[in-house]
């Protein structure tokens, strides 16, 4: 279980931030357009997930995209500058000198928002929402006697982005292009990993994915999720 609020690339998951205060109030919010029906407004307060289910992100017929609006996540260390330079690039990755190069290549098309996946809670009944990143507020709280930021309150606003890369449902419980597995007995992550991509050192990327902290805590039912190939090889490079 994420038991705190990661947003990562959707493509580059080794991208990340990680929150290291929960938000004090997240709303999710579909306007139902054309007399179709929409998803109802759903809001939570204080630091727990409650109050909502998981299935966020699922465009209905009718319905505006998602959006969803965190207020109040903290960042705190000395990792906050980096990560709130982070959210900042995600938000305009058309500034820069990067940005620059890629209006240059790119012309009219210009530097794309990165299309990002927000993680809060199990994979069920917690939120999994693929989406980019509209607006993004940061307070400075504390910064140190030599100006580095060691404390950070951060306001985000993210509009939901449906998956180009596969029509696997981007709320089912993980990344777009994930399988579903459910245990049975006797099975491990390593033999599942075997089983799966031939080799047992894949199951340290399958438990990454799956905040699975013991492996020796799985049983039968239990429901993991397994990366595509192309996640597993990003993560194997990332974890190197």
């Amino acid at each position: 279980m994420l038991e705190r609020l990661k947003i990562f690339e959707y493509l580059a998951p080794y991208n990340f931030v990680l929150f290291d205060h929960n938000p004090e109030q997240l709303k999710v919010s579909r306007r139902a357009t054309g007399g179709g029906r929409g998803q109802p407004t759903t809001s939570t307060s204080g630091s727990g997930v409650g109050g909502a289910t998981g299935n966020l992100g699922v465009n209905g017929r009718g319905a505006d995209p998602t959006t969803m609006n965190i207020q109040k996540a903290r960042l705190v260390g000395a990792e906050v500058k980096p990560m709130c330079d982070r959210l900042l690039g995600w938000a305009s990755p058309a500034q820069g000198i990067m940005g620059a190069a890629l209006n240059a290549l790119l012309g009219p098309i210009g530097a794309r928002s990165p299309i990002l996946l927000v993680q809060w809670g199990p994979p069920l009944m917690g939120f999994t929402f693929t989406a980019t990143l509209t607006q993004v507020d940061i307070q400075y709280i504390r910064v140190s006697a030599l100006g580095i930021p060691t404390h950070a309150q951060v306001g985000l606003t993210l509009k939901e982005e449906p998956s180009l890369l596969s029509m696997t449902n981007p709320t089912s419980g993980g990344r777009p292009g994930r399988s579903r597995h459910v245990m049975v007995a006797d099975e491990t992550l390593m033999s599942v990993a075997t089983t799966t991509f031939g080799t047992p050192s894949a199951w340290r990327a399958i438990a990454d994915i799956n905040d699975i902290d013991d492996p020796n805590s799985l049983r039968p039912g239990d429901i993991v999720y397994l990366p595509a190939r192309e996640e597993l090889k990003s993560l194997v490079e990332a974890s190197r």
